[in-house]
């Protein structure tokens, strides 16, 4: 392993490590608020503490996720079956109070069921999706539309993929401030960062991640965008990533 990524694998692991902490802390406060003060709560505020203990469960697990994906390598990535329609509706079910607060239009094709690691494919799509949402326009409701096809042997060739596998195209578009072309490789470095933490938050992580787990399942990963006008994902993910 190189030695910029292993410094990036320490650094994950290490945080990861230390964000168990607060929320075991965050998850007893609000046990105990729920259950010291169950009579004052009407069903919707019942609703939110329930959202929030899913919350707490989803992130729990996806910090373990980033410990796994900090060791991990293409070699021994475990792999099992992954439908990428539940994957994607649950990274959705994620992010549905922000999607409804800007009256978004989400559109997702039949997505196919391929081998991978489910962890690793949740935290994937979990950050494309917040990608999407975080930066899009102020005022214009947002799209965000997933489609996915197979690719053909000359797009395998262009692209170098391994002949025998068979991968599928998958893009996540969007309608939102987009980005210039020229940073299109740019965004996938660790924490770089086209707009200050003042316009957007976030620790310039997550493309990275997206990209290091499309790298262990032996698929590509890259962009497309325009200022004003949107961005695309395009993912090539093989039905089972075997080199």
């Amino acid at each position: 392993m190189e030695k910029k990524e292993q410094q990036f694998s320490d650094f994950i692991e290490a945080a990861a490590h230390d964000l168990h902490a607060p929320l075991r802390k965050l998850s007893v406060l609000i046990s105990k608020v729920f259950s010291q003060q169950a009579s004052h709560f009407d069903e919707k505020s019942k609703d939110y503490i329930q959202r929030i203990e899913g919350c707490i469960e989803q992130m729990r697990s996806l910090i373990n996720g980033l410990t796994e994906l900090a060791l991990a390598g293409p070699g021994n990535t475990h792999l099992e079956h992954c439908d990428l329609n539940v994957i994607v509706q649950q990274a959705l079910r994620g992010i549905d109070e922000e999607i409804k607060d800007k009256n978004a239009k989400v559109m997702v094709a039949p997505l196919p069921v391929v081998q991978g690691n489910i962890v690793q494919y949740q935290q994937l799509f979990k950050n494309l999706l917040e990608n999407a949402n975080k930066f899009s326009k102020k005022g214009v409701p947002l799209e965000i539309d997933i489609a996915e096809e197979l690719i053909t042997e000359e797009d395998k060739k262009y692209f170098d993929l391994l002949p025998k596998n068979k991968y599928h195209r998958i893009e996540v578009r969007d309608n939102g401030i987009g980005f210039n072309q020229a940073y299109a490789e740019k965004i996938f470095e660790p924490f770089f960062r086209l707009h200050s933490k003042a316009e957007f938050d976030g620790n310039g992580l997550g493309l990275t991640i997206c990209k290091k787990i499309v790298a262990n399942h032996y698929g590509i990963i890259y962009a497309k965008g325009t200022e004003n006008v949107g961005s695309r994902f395009i993912l090539f993910l093989p039905e089972n990533p075997k080199p």
